[in-house]
């Protein structure tokens, strides 16, 4: 089994030339101190590595919105019963979500109904495994495409970009310890036609109230300490 870790990307804002040197220290400090979350990407649905690359930049930015920083690390099956090997990964603790992306089979075997993209199973506030049933998310795009084309849908949006925001929105129930779905944002439990045009507007995003219940939750996860600085 191999696993590679993409590098997240923080973004900042550049004032002048003169200061480009002041920024990045700036960006550095800041991603020490941002909680930050692991996602072990296991690929069952054979996602297409751009997609799944782009899916990931777009769930990274709702996430970064939030105040959270996220570490990809794409797990790849090596063995002929596909089952994952522990002895090759370092040891995990809460802070490592586990996506499982599934294909059209596995999702009927599951019992996911045709409307849902996604899982986050069980209670608690230790969850670890997420599921995002890829047929589902493929035929949600079909849809909005043609909504697209027949005039009802006035933005164009991609697979990566619904594909993104499903995963920010399943990790989001574990990392708020609810199963409950809010009136705004992200969190709704059912997407219309302006919601996704928001997704293409990097406009569906958390609540800042839940902003704050995940980055406490990451920092909870992780062993991170929130620090004051004492004047």
């Amino acid at each position: 089994m191999k696993m590679t870790l993409r590098r997240t990307l923080i973004v900042g804002l550049v004032l002048a030339s003169g200061f480009t040197g002041f920024t990045h220290a700036a960006a550095a400090a800041s991603s020490q101190i941002s909680p930050w979350i692991t996602i072990h990407v296991h690929n069952y649905g054979g996602v297409a590595p751009k997609t799944m690359a782009e899916a990931e930049e777009v769930a990274t930015g709702i996430f970064q919105k939030a105040g959270v920083e996220s570490r990809w690390a794409e797990v790849v099956l090596t063995t002929e019963n596909g089952q994952e090997n522990l002895a090759d990964h370092p040891a995990r603790t809460l802070a490592d979500i586990q996506l499982n992306i599934y294909p059209r089979m596995m999702s009927d075997r599951n019992g996911a109904p045709n409307n849902v993209m996604g899982l986050a199973p069980g209670s608690g506030p230790d969850r670890k495994i997420v599921y995002i049933f890829d047929s589902n998310v493929q035929a949600r795009f079909w849809r909005l495409w043609g909504a697209r084309c027949s005039g009802r849908m006035d933005r164009q949006i991609s697979k990566a970009q619904i594909l993104g925001h499903a995963i920010a929105h399943e990790v989001g129930h574990l990392l708020l310890n609810q199963q409950i779905h809010s009136a705004h944002g992200i969190m709704r439990g059912e997407w219309g036609f302006t919601d996704f045009r928001d997704m293409t507007r990097e406009m569906l995003l958390f609540t800042p109230q839940q902003a704050e219940f995940l980055r406490a939750d990451v920092r909870r996860r992780s062993g991170q300490q929130e620090t004051l600085e004492v004047n």
